[in-house]
């Protein structure tokens, strides 16, 4: 928790106290075992409920510590002075939403909201909604969490199109492309982001009305014509074909104008060996088809920070009422869930694997936290030394009980 302890110290808003309270909550959502509960945190040293309580109201830039985090650790690069147009995106802003199960009536923010593992037809259930903010390492194909706020009165929609203009200058230290799913092809947002100097790539439907761009001599009467008709998706002859991009595919690339927003776009078409296709599209017009579908395929990126969160760091377990307790501990767990995975690339680092091509695990991770929690906890009481060599030697066999074997 060192690097924690500076990154918190440069931050001018955090004073002793709120640092020892953070430090103390992430150390123990790094090693609690059951669920992530006021009373059983507490009884990992993250101090008493009512102290967790009282700290969840404390405001705390995420989105900033997060940053500075992972540009430490060289997981990231910030560029301070926002990153150039003229480069290709090493790195992408992605966002989405996520659906967290909460029972009772008083919940801030309780409500219906799309699930997307419910069996339901509608996939709608009652709880929370969670909106995060990410970022994407395009060399090592892994995502990290930036920062996460809840739908109270807007929608996922409204909520991160305010968030991402509201934090935009920050942002695009990172990275100028957001990347998100297919929800997020709206007109409204794509313009305010846009406006806000982002780049967006997302998804269309699979039926969405392009134009091509007319590209003939100007007769020399009237106005001169914009639009040579409407796309034939049957007949992709007119897009540039991308042979052997993606094995199984064929990929069509294409800059073409989009009705519905007004806007031109570089349209990627994957279409599969069933004729069923795809629909990327992009507002920066510089990038190539093969970057456009690399930056999306990354987006799958931040479904797993869901997952791990939910079943690792406490994500959903949170047992506050208002919001913002609710942002507050969501962000925590995620945090927490940042850094086991920079354990775990700083090993695999020290280890000479491919970080792209690696899969850690998450839950062995923490099951060796939770071994280190009960180990020093019997040394301290035992009153022994670990540097003694049948007590390291005890000591090392004890934290790998239980672990996965390689």
């Amino acid at each position: 928790m060192t690097y924690v302890d500076r990154i918190l110290s440069q931050m001018p808003d955090v004073f002793k106290p709120q640092k020892k309270a953070i430090i103390a909550l992430l150390g123990a959502l790094m090693c609690f075992s059951g669920r992530a509960t006021m009373r059983n945190l507490s009884r990992y040293g993250a101090g008493s409920e009512k102290r967790l309580r009282r700290w969840a109201h404390q405001e705390f830039d995420f989105l900033t510590f997060n940053s500075r985090l992972l540009s430490r650790h060289d997981v990231i690069e910030r560029e301070l002075l926002g990153v150039s147009k003229e480069t290709g995106p090493r790195q992408l802003i992605v966002i989405d939403a996520t659906f967290l199960r909460k029972s009772g009536t008083e919940t801030e923010g309780l409500g219906h909201f799309h699930n997307g593992s419910s069996r339901a037809i509608q996939k709608l259930e009652r709880g929370l909604e969670m909106n995060l903010i990410g970022v994407v390492n395009l060399e090592e194909n892994s995502a990290y969490a930036l920062s996460m706020y809840q739908s109270v009165t807007k929608s996922a929609l409204q909520v991160a199109q305010e968030k991402l203009c509201e934090k935009n200058e920050e942002l695009q230290q990172l990275s100028r492309h957001v990347v998100a799913d297919g929800y997020y092809a709206r007109k409204g947002f794509v313009s305010a982001l846009v406006d806000e100097g982002f780049e967006l790539i997302t998804l269309l439907r699979h039926d969405a009305a392009l134009r091509y761009l007319y590209r003939g001599a100007y007769s020399g009467r009237g106005r001169p014509q914009r639009y040579a008709g409407r796309v034939d998706y049957k007949d992709l002859s007119s897009f540039q074909h991308h042979e052997d991009l993606r094995d199984g595919y064929e990929v069509y690339s294409k800059i073409v104008n989009y009705a519905a927003w007004g806007r031109d776009l570089l349209v990627v078409i994957k279409v599969d060996h069933h004729g069923r296709r795809r629909v990327l599209c992009c507002t920066d017009l510089t990038l190539s088809a093969g970057e456009v579908l690399r930056c999306y395929e990354a987006r799958f990126q931040i479904e797993f920070l869901f997952r791990d969160a939910k079943q690792h760091t406490g994500l959903g377990h949170a047992q506050v009422l208002d919001s913002n307790g609710q942002e507050h501990f969501a962000n925590q767990s995620l945090v927490a869930l940042n850094l086991l995975r920079l354990e775990d690339r700083s090993w695999a680092l020290s280890q000479g694997l491919s970080l792209k091509e690696r899969v850690g695990s998450i839950g062995s991770l923490k099951l060796r936290k939770y071994n280190e929690f009960l180990l020093k906890g019997f040394i301290r009481r035992l009153g022994v030394e670990v540097e003694s060599h049948k007590v390291r030697e005890a000591y090392l066999w004890g934290l790998e009980q239980g672990l996965r074997v390689a």
